[in-house]
C-alpha cells in the first residue's frame, strides 16, 4: 500500500498544477506517459529527445492521413495519440528528474506547432483523395479547422496562465521571461556552444517582445475569489484544449469519419468558446479589484 501511495505522489509531482490539467490528460494521456517516464527514468534519454520523438510520431500520423484510406487513418489516429503521450512525457520526465532547461520549454512548445502543421497538411491531402461531401473547398475547410483549433488552444493557454498568475502566483511575467532568456542566451554565447539552442532562444525572445508590446495591463483579482469563480470555468475551457481536440480527432480517424472532427473544430468547439468567453467576461468583471 505504501508503494502505491509513493507511486501516486510521484505521479502528482510529474504533473502541472492540477487545476490547469485537462480531464483527458489527467485520466488518459498522462497516466500512460507516466509509465513511459518510469521506464526512461534511469536511462540517459533526455526530455528534449522525447520531444523529438513526439515530432516523429506527428509526422508519421501526417503521412498516414495523406493516404486517405481507412487503415491508414486508423494508424494516423494511433500515431496522433502516441505523439501527444510523448509530448506529455517530456515535461513529466523533466519535472521528475529536475533536469528541465529553458530551451526545453521552447522545444516543448514547438512540438505542438510542428505537429499541428504536419497533421493538418496530411489530413488535407488525404481528404482530397476521398469522397467527402463538404460545404466548401477541402483546403478552405482544413484552414478554418486549423485556425479554429489554434485560437482555441491559445485561449485555453491564456486562461490557464491567468489562473497560475492570480491564484498560484507562480507564472512569470513576460518581462521576467525576457530577462531570464536573455541571460541564458548570454551564458550560451560566452560558452561559444549550442548554436541551435541560441537560435531557438532568439526566436522566442522576438516572439516574447511582440507579446509584451501588445499585452494589456494586468488586471487585479482577489486570489480566493478568483479560484472559487474560475476553477470550474477553467475545466470548461480545457474541454476545447489540445487534449480534447485530440480525442475527437482520434475517434473520427478510427471511424474513418474525418468530417466529425472538422464539424467539431469549426462549429461545436467555436460555439463553446463563444459561450465560455461570455461567461468568463461576466465572472471576471464581478471579481476584479478596482
Amino acid at each position: 500500500m505504501s508503494f502505491v501511495k509513493k507511486l501516486f505522489r510521484e505521479y502528482k509531482s510529474s504533473l502541472k498544477p492540477l487545476p490547469i490539467e485537462s480531464i483527458p490528460d489527467l485520466f488518459l494521456f498522462r497516466p500512460i506517459a507516466f509509465i513511459l517516464v518510469k521506464l526512461l527514468y534511469y536511462s540517459p534519454v533526455t526530455p528534449n529527445q522525447v520531444s523529438v520523438s513526439a515530432i516523429i510520431f506527428g509526422i508519421l500520423s501526417s503521412v498516414n492521413f495523406s493516404k486517405g484510406v481507412p487503415g491508414s487513418f486508423a494508424l494516423a489516429g494511433m500515431f496522433c495519440g502516441i505523439a501527444h503521450i510523448m509530448d506529455c512525457a517530456d515535461g513529466m520526465l523533466a519535472r521528475i528528474k529536475k533536469n528541465g532547461t529553458p530551451t526545453g520549454r521552447i522545444v516543448d512548445g514547438l512540438v505542438d506547432y510542428i505537429n499541428g502543421i504536419a497533421i493538418f497538411t496530411g489530413l488535407g491531402i488525404g481528404l482530397s483523395k476521398m469522397s467527402v461531401n463538404l460545404p466548401a473547398p477541402i483546403w478552405l475547410v482544413i484552414l478554418l479547422a486549423a485556425v479554429s483549433i489554434a485560437i482555441q488552444c491559445i485561449l485555453v493557454d491564456y486562461y490557464s496562465s491567468q489562473f497560475l498568475i492570480h491564484v498560484l502566483g507562480n507564472r512569470k511575467s513576460i518581462s521576467r521571461e525576457i530577462t531570464d532568456f536573455t541571460a541564458e542566451l548570454e551564458k550560451l554565447r560566452r560558452q561559444n556552444c549550442c548554436s541551435f539552442q541560441r537560435l531557438l532562444i532568439r526566436f522566442y525572445l522576438g516572439y516574447s517582445e511582440i507579446q509584451r508590446k501588445y499585452s494589456r495591463k494586468q488586471r487585479k483579482y482577489n486570489p480566493q475569489q478568483y479560484y472559487r469563480m474560475n476553477k470550474y470555468l477553467l475545466l470548461l475551457w480545457s474541454m476545447v484544449g489540445p487534449a480534447g481536440n485530440l480525442v475527437i480527432l482520434v475517434i473520427s480517424s478510427f471511424l474513418f469519419k474525418p468530417e466529425i472532427f472538422l464539424i467539431y473544430a469549426i462549429f461545436i468547439a467555436n460555439g463553446w468558446i463563444v459561450l465560455i468567453s461570455l461567461i468568463q467576461r461576466v465572472v471576471n468583471k464581478q471579481i476584479e479589484v478596482v
